[in-house]
């Protein structure tokens, strides 16, 4: 390519992730890769599994280029750090590399350094770990990330300091694009209830999130249980997969609520899905600043979340936070509130800054300035 069409090109950032499934923290960089300026920017992926992936046909779509690796299926750490050496030697365009994955950063950053990437830019989306050996694993390696980092993001001040402690951070919102949910189609939403099996005058009840003990679906169930006694028209509807689906069928099935949850699997209408919803739910064991919570306010739905949920997820008038320790107080609360919808829950949305192009135009002015001064360093 010649000088001028060179100049011309976009700059290319890497994201370092885990896979791109469907999940808050790959929703999120979705929602910036959607709204950036991609004539100025354009985003490649590294994966840390070689399998296909919710977001993968996306990505090309938009012009991104996917690299898979197998060190999580096979534990092969002498051949990563080959292939890292051996990626980065070949993609000398990449001078920021963006890691949304703390765990793996103690290796996949000082082979970035040495190979000469200037912006090694780290991202907190969470809270805590995971309460079993594969979190407290997490926790060890990710209290090797900081180190190596140049810059870092989260999507909270307690999730920045739980990762980053006292280093400077940037608190970054989980931007969504709010004008999407804050379509309200009646016909639609009554052709995606019947599609779900709901009935009129049932209350619909709603989760999404990977089926995990983070996300603390044996709770949720318990919960809802004490609401169906108080609301007999409820209904449950739970969006996502992981490994503990088919416990959760089982308890679902112990608990007598079979005929009232429904497991709708991977979504990609969550738009509409969260319109058919008339209340959401998110009994999390921990959060960084869920993506999902932002989308259920911005629909204007009230929502019922844990007290271990990071308060600065709120910007509606209907949010309601509960302790987990007590799931009997969640049915009184339910059954108590006023389960009416906000009409005004995307203005409210767009002033506490969770509109997502408030959250690209900060990424992309971040990446065009770090490009600029690297560009400048080097020039003779």
């Amino acid at each position: 390519i010649g000088g001028r069409e060179q100049l011309m090109a976009p700059i290319r950032v890497l994201q370092v992730m885990p896979a791109m499934d469907a999940g808050g923290m790959e929703t999120f960089v979705m929602n910036v890769y959607r709204t950036i300026d991609r004539d100025k920017v354009q985003f490649d992926f590294l994966y840390h599994y070689d399998k296909p992936c919710f977001f993968d046909d996306e990505i090309c779509t938009l012009g991104g280029n996917i690299y898979k690796m197998t060190v999580r299926q096979d534990n092969n750490l002498p051949r990563y750090l080959r292939e890292l050496r051996e990626l980065f030697a070949a993609h000398p365009e990449w001078r920021i590399i963006h890691g949304h994955y703390s765990g793996f950063g103690m290796f996949y950053n000082p082979v970035a350094r040495r190979a000469g990437i200037p912006v090694r830019v780290g991202h907190s989306h969470n809270t805590a770990y995971e309460p079993n050996l594969v979190g407290r694993l997490d926790k060890l390696m990710s209290s090797r990330f900081n180190a190596g980092l140049t810059d870092r993001f989260a999507c909270s001040q307690k999730a920045g300091e739980m990762l980053f402690g006292k280093s400077p951070f940037t608190v970054l919102p989980n931007g969504i694009m709010t004008d999407v949910f804050a379509l309200h189609d009646p016909a639609a939403r009554a052709a995606l209830r019947a599609e779900l099996g709901v009935q009129e005058g049932e209350i619909l009840f709603g989760h999404v999130g990977r089926f995990c003990e983070q996300k603390n679906h044996a709770g949720l169930l318990r919960i809802f249980a004490g609401v169906s006694r108080r609301m007999p028209n409820a209904r449950l509807v739970l969006i996502g997969t992981g490994e503990l689906v088919d416990s959760t069928r089982a308890l679902a099935q112990e608990l007598n609520l079979s005929d009232r949850v429904i497991f709708a699997g991977v979504r990609k209408d969550m738009a509409a899905l969260y319109h058919a919803m008339d209340v959401f739910l998110l009994p999390s064991l921990f959060e960084g600043l869920p993506v999902v919570l932002v989308e259920a306010q911005a629909a204007g739905l009230p929502c019922f979340v844990a007290d271990t949920v990071d308060p600065g997820a709120a910007f509606a008038g209907n949010i309601h936070y509960l302790p987990l320790q007590n799931e009997a107080a969640w049915a009184d609360s339910i059954a108590a509130a006023d389960l009416t919808r906000d009409p005004n829950a995307q203005a409210k949305a767009i002033a506490a800054g969770f509109d997502v192009h408030t959250s690209a135009g900060i990424l992309q002015k971040f990446y065009l300035e770090q490009t600029q001064k690297y560009t400048k360093e080097v020039q003779p």
